[in-house]
């Protein structure tokens, strides 16, 4: 039986992040993902994520964003490897009566509190300073929007792959293609069964994404849901008006939940449209059981209702569409935790929609409490226990 200090399960945005946090400090690690990672599979994927410096979420994601923001640069600067692209970043929403945002109200407000709390420059804009900066969005009277020089997008496959590959020249060993079966915690370490093998470590950390639930007691998994999303690209007019230096990320809140969608800057080497997506949390799955199918009525709404109305330049032609997965506490806040069956496990998920943004900083929170018993961040707001005994 191979014998590790740490074993990673689950290699997307937070356990691509703890396996290269944990080789980088000499542990002897060993990370397993059911698939090939990047893949399409999970919920880190889709040629962009947005990332922005002042999180209206919540105070306590500011640490993270802080050091996700440094590791990026570093691993930049280390690689070569472009995996953020500057573009500003429009968070959009009705002065009043705005639908709320990952739980929040107000969000263009909570936005702006932030930032002067951290002195993050940043602009309010109404909407004839908008559509001044930015012809091509069409906002109503009533929209103003908080406006981030400093925002833009990440690039989640590559940010992946980096970790990834960082983590195996600093002697991770890295399974792909190799589902867990079970695991086994005990006084002296953790056993974790695959279909391709038996391993020991002395730590293990489940970052399993739209699978953790199957992984937690019983009483914690209605706290949790999984959400189907779907991401599309559509063909544009002039695809440079597009470019990141041309064109900011934007996330439109409207004035119900169903009128939310977001529009990314096209990077020059990425998918050659315009990427588009709406979010859904009305209808819940199973991570084994989730349709990857995009019909024409969830396209025809994504381009006619959403985007038509408030985007120029956009043609009806479909690009690409992907299917991904949000995992969603009933909170919409995070949980990173030690599993409440064993010390020796730690547990990450689920992000909600909102994770990748602060994926490199989770990552190396994990592997602290893993390896050191106990992080840097105060992370006490991400409790597993706060989940439980919700009801269906």
């Amino acid at each position: 039986m191979n014998q590790y200090d740490l074993i990673v399960v689950g290699l997307g945005a937070m356990g691509s992040a703890a396996l290269y946090q944990a080789s980088e400090r000499g542990a002897r690690t060993l990370g397993i993902d059911r698939f090939d990672p990047p893949h399409t599979m999970g919920s880190s994927h889709g040629d962009t994520r947005i990332t922005r410096q002042a999180i209206g979420e919540g105070e306590m994601y500011m640490p993270f964003i802080r050091r996700s923001n440094e590791i990026w640069r570093d691993l930049e600067s280390s690689t070569g490897q472009e995996l953020f692209l500057e573009s500003g970043g429009l968070i959009i929403a009705p002065e009043s009566d705005a639908a709320s945002f990952h739980v929040q109200g107000n969000f263009v407000a909570l936005s702006v509190d932030i930032a002067e709390q951290y002195g993050i420059p940043h602009e309010v804009l109404d909407a004839g300073e908008i559509k001044r900066r930015f012809p091509m969005l069409m906002p109503r009277p009533v929209d103003r929007a908080y406006y981030e020089p400093g925002a833009g997008v990440l690039r989640p496959e590559r940010c992946i792959q980096t970790q990834l590959e960082l983590a195996r020249q600093a002697g991770a060993a890295i399974g792909r293609d190799e589902r867990m079966i079970r695991y086994q915690a005990d006084a002296q370490g953790v056993t974790v069964v695959t279909d391709k093998g038996s391993y020991r470590a002395d730590k293990l950390i489940l970052s399993t994404g739209a699978w953790i639930g199957a992984l937690l007691p019983e009483r914690y998994r209605a706290g949790i849901r999984v959400c189907r999303q779907v991401i599309y690209w559509f063909e544009a007019e002039n695809l440079e008006a597009f470019y990141p230096e041309n064109c900011p990320f934007v996330i439109w809140i409207g004035d119900r939940l169903e009128d939310f969608w977001s529009t990314f800057p096209v990077p020059r080497d990425g998918v050659r449209g315009v990427k588009l997506v709406t979010e859904q949390y009305h209808t819940s799955t199973h991570a084994d059981e989730l349709n990857r199918q995009v019909t024409a009525e969830e396209t025809a709404d994504m381009y006619h209702r959403l985007t038509a109305p408030r985007l120029k330049g956009l043609r009806e032609n479909l690009i690409r569409a992907d299917v991904c997965m949000y995992t969603v506490s009933a909170d919409e806040h995070f949980v990173i935790d030690r599993h409440p069956g064993s010390d020796r496990v730690v547990i990450a998920s689920p992000c909600s929609g909102h994770g990748f943004k602060h994926s490199a900083a989770v990552g190396e929170t994990l592997v602290q409490l893993a390896l050191d018993g106990e992080s840097e961040f105060d992370i006490s707001a991400f409790a597993l226990a706060r989940l439980g005994d919700i009801q269906e």
